[in-house]
């Protein structure tokens, strides 16, 4: 699919030449390499087109459509992917250098064996004085902040110093991937194979892990991740002491209250924890399938990539939570005020409602595949 852009026009023209002569450089028919500088290429469309080898050097690809395309062994340093969709490409062994994939879809790249270090680009610096050099090297350190990386494949990955915070990485292949110095902030590890990356000097503050023999291996000692550890078992203790509430109606243990606090990857499969405050608590990844959570009240909760499949919610409070990349699949959610509840890319596959309110919910139609709307609840608009 030879390329076009969302302005249309002469610019949409300008370039179909080149990216057919490149072409045909790819298949030893003749042709031209194809390789452009600080060109704007805002919102290109070139979805399964073959870029290897090319060169787009300091370009602007912000909002670009380019799903499935290849750029294996591209140079593509420097340039800007502003809310690009990459999903599907092979990025191997592409020269990534500076650039900023800021909110990009890369789900399911190959990143393998590219190359993310810290770029650099020669700008004219504006009134430079005579015999003084007009031109100065302004540096760009790679960022992958907020972009959706699941399934994607780092392995082997030069990454050092990159920004990487709050970006969804679960079940990203990062083995052997070079992390060192870089900054994993909120990101989502979930399900991520990080068994040879260097970490070394890596920012993990708000992080959500698998807290698997690995991961505890090549984290160990760095501030946030052991502060997180203690959060964990501190909110372990607190559930125990719970559940002993619970099976001794109020005469022993004691009632939870996780209202505002940090839960982030907690492991809670299962757990009797009905009736508890989640009130405006972050349960990113946090697993709660098959828990206990009937009067509970998750208002105003961040659900993202939230486990509850199977959970027992009747008449629990969702009202204001937003639950996106999670999972309540089979959950029962009887008696469940959804509104205003923000559910987008949520699995709600096979899962029961009766007596539920969706007024003013925002629901993915798509994640409500087989979901039992029984009577008496007022169903979410198709």
């Amino acid at each position: 699919m030879l390329p076009s852009q969302a302005s249309g026009g002469s610019a949409a023209a300008d370039l179909t030449r080149p990216f057919a002569l490149h072409s045909l450089y790819l298949r030893g028919r003749g042709g031209t390499r194809l390789e452009l500088r600080l060109s704007n290429l805002s919102g290109l469309r070139l979805r399964g087109f073959d870029l290897s080898r090319a060169t787009l050097f300091a370009c602007n690809l912000s909002h670009a459509v380019l799903e499935n395309c290849r750029f294996h062994e591209a140079d593509l340093s420097n340039s800007l992917f502003l809310s690009a969709n990459l999903r599907h490409c092979d990025l191997s062994r592409a020269i990534l250098r500076g650039v900023r994939f800021y909110k990009a879809d890369l789900q399911d790249v190959r990143l393998d064996g590219s190359d993310l270090r810290v770029g650099s680009v020669a700008i004219h610096r504006a009134g430079a004085r005579p015999g003084t050099p007009d031109l100065v090297a302004r540096e760009y350190r790679s960022d992958l902040s907020h972009c959706n990386l699941q399934d994607a494949t780092l392995e082997g990955a030069v990454m050092r110093n990159v920004k990487l915070v709050g970006a969804n990485l679960r079940n990203a292949d990062l083995r052997g991937a070079d992390l060192s110095g870089s900054d994993l902030s909120g990101s989502v590890l979930l399900g991520a194979h990080l068994n040879g990356a260097n970490v070394f000097g890596a920012e993990v503050a708000g992080a959500v892990f698998d807290l698997d023999d690995t991961t505890r291996r090549m984290f160990r000692g760095l501030p946030a991740f052991e502060e997180h550890l203690s959060n964990l078992k501190e909110v372990e203790a607190i559930a125990a002491g719970h559940e002993d509430w619970v099976e001794a109606r109020g005469k022993a243990g004691r009632r939870a209250d996780f209202a505002g606090r940090s839960l982030k990857g907690v492991d809670l499969r299962g757990r009797e924890l009905s009736a508890i405050s989640f009130r405006g608590a972050d349960l990113t990844g946090t697993k709660l399938a098959h828990a206990k959570l009937a009067a509970a009240d998750l208002s105003g909760a961040k659900l993202h990539y939230t486990d509850l499949s199977g959970a027992d919610l009747r008449g629990a409070n969702l009202t204001g939570a937003e639950a996106m990349y999670s999972s309540f699949e089979t959950a029962d959610l009887s008696g469940l005020p959804l509104a205003t509840g923000g559910m987008l890319r949520t699995r709600l596959t096979d899962a029961r409602f009766e007596h539920c309110q969706f007024d003013g919910a925002v629901l993915d139609p798509d994640g409500l595949a087989g979901a039992t709307v029984l009577p008496g609840s007022a169903a979410p608009a198709a």
